[in-house]
């Protein structure tokens, strides 16, 4: 299984903001960033911040690719 935050870094350029925007805003770490960057998997508290900063649901964040 594998995850992708495409729909994040829409976002973040939708709201025009850059990604040390989103990590002031959310509160993340850089390390926490690099896994987004990587579409590495981050704890649901993550993506919590990340839906309180736009105001959406997770779904609106990430997508979850099965494996074959």
């Amino acid at each position: 299984m594998t995850v992708r935050y495409d729909k994040l870094w829409t976002l973040v350029k939708h709201n025009k903001m850059k990604k040390k925007d989103l990590a002031a805003a959310a509160g993340l770490s850089q390390y926490t960033m690099t896994k987004l960057n990587q579409d590495r998997i981050v704890s649901m508290e993550v993506m919590i911040r990340l839906c309180k900063v736009f105001h959406c649901d997770i779904g609106d964040l990430m997508e979850v690719i099965e494996d074959d």
